[in-house]
C-alpha cells in the first residue's frame, strides 16, 4: 500500500521506475479529464504536477513495467 502523499513527477519515478517525463504525460492526460473521471488525481501547481501516490500505484500495477516506447523515446 503506498504512502497516501501527493509527489512530483520526479519523486513518482523514483518511487515507480518509470521515467519522470513519462509521469508528467500521464499526469497531464489525466489532468485534461474531468475530475470525477481521473484514475489518478492530479493537481497543478505552476510549471509542474502533483500525483496522488495512491492512484499512481495502483495504476502503475495494472499497466504492467515501463516500456521506453510509452514516451516515445
Amino acid at each position: 500500500m503506498a504512502e497516501k502523499i501527493w509527489v512530483t513527477a520526479a519523486e513518482a519515478a523514483e518511487i515507480t521506475g518509470y521515467n519522470p517525463r513519462y509521469i508528467a504525460q500521464i499526469a497531464s492526460k489525466f489532468w485534461k479529464q474531468p475530475e470525477n473521471e481521473r484514475a489518478i488525481k492530479v493537481r497543478k501547481r505552476s510549471f509542474w504536477y502533483e500525483v496522488w501516490l495512491p492512484d499512481l500505484v495502483a495504476y502503475a500495477e495494472s499497466r504492467g513495467p515501463y516500456k521506453k516506447t510509452e514516451i516515445g523515446a
